[in-house]
């Protein structure tokens, strides 16, 4: 290669180098002027700050009320997904859950889940069953019940009414699993899309819109303070930026009124309402159905005490 040739690759290959560093090198530049531009805000120097819309704010500040609804109510609503949420196992139970085996697990949810849905399904007789943390605060009563129920006998009316008290949590329990299931499908996982998905895409865009009118004030005053042969250059760059803020805040604003304007957030709720109702309707009538006939082993009892038999 001789030297002409070497030369000319090398000058090639920087100008190549040189083309690839130049946006990097624009995007520190303007960066920079947005963060001059920032202190001279915060301090009180900058004198001509570009004003947004009135009805962009009055949509900064419908979906700030939105994301903060979606988070508290998430907050909340998100024990739905967790397991036996209502009330707190002992050291013991946690213990021999964590031991399970994955086979025993899988059998037993298989069938929680096939009794929430109504199919018939015994409860898996695993090694372990005994010691598996039931999933509800119902199922902890049904199983306690049933244990003492076993223990005491159920020829007399204390052992008949723990065999009946049992059954019903039981199924107090399984109708509680279709509560979570419900809320868990109707109300968190959209409520959580929602705030990941349009919320946030809502608020990227105003952040590039803060990031833009920055640049925009920033090539404002430089125009202001510029020498006669540097106006032109100027003028141009300012009136870039001023294209790239309207875009940017024509996007933000329809982004955030597919915050507002979504009906999504309250039909969300009116699902965890019909969800819930669902839940206490069967509770009210199995425990209705079962009222009676404890009480009438109670009074069965009062008179066994009463007149015991020899």
């Amino acid at each position: 290669m001789s030297g002409g040739d070497a030369a000319a690759k090398f000058a090639s290959v920087f100008s190549n180098l040189g083309e690839k560093i130049k946006p990097f090198g624009n995007q520190m530049s303007k960066q920079f002027s947005q963060i001059q531009q920032y202190a001279k805000e915060r301090v009180g120097s900058a004198t001509d700050v570009t004003e947004l819309p009135a009805e962009y704010r009055e949509l900064e500040m419908k979906v700030d009320k939105i994301r903060v609804m979606h988070e508290n109510l998430l907050k909340v609503g998100r024990n739905y997904t967790l397991p036996h949420y209502d009330y707190e196992p002992g050291i013991k139970d946690t213990v021999f859950d964590f031991a399970t085996t994955v086979g025993d697990r899988a059998t037993s949810l298989a069938a929680a889940g096939a009794r929430a849905a109504g199919v018939d399904s015994p409860i898996p007789r695993t090694s372990r069953a005994r010691d598996e943390i039931p999933p509800s605060l119902s199922h902890a009563f049904a199983r306690a019940a049933m244990l003492s129920a076993e223990e005491l006998g159920t020829q007399e009316p204390l052992g008949a009414a723990l065999v009946k008290f049992s059954n019903i949590e039981d199924k107090l329990g399984n109708a509680r699993l279709k509560l979570d299931a419900a809320a868990t499908n109707k109300f968190v996982d959209p409520y959580h899309r929602m705030l990941q998905e349009t919320i946030a895409n809502a608020m990227r865009a105003r952040k590039n819109v803060h990031s833009v009118r920055l640049t925009y004030d920033a090539c404002r005053a430089r125009l202001k303070s510029a020498k006669p042969e540097h106006v032109d250059v100027i003028r141009q760059e300012m009136e870039a930026s001023e294209d790239e803020f309207v875009a940017a805040v024509d996007d933000a604003m329809g982004k955030m009124k597919a915050v507002v304007e979504n009906p999504a957030p309250l039909k969300n709720l009116a699902d965890l309402v019909a969800a819930q109702l669902a839940y206490f309707k069967e509770a009210y009538e199995l425990l209705s159905e079962a009222v009676p006939e404890i009480d009438e082993l109670q009074v069965t009892n009062e008179a066994l005490l009463r007149h015991p038999t020899s």
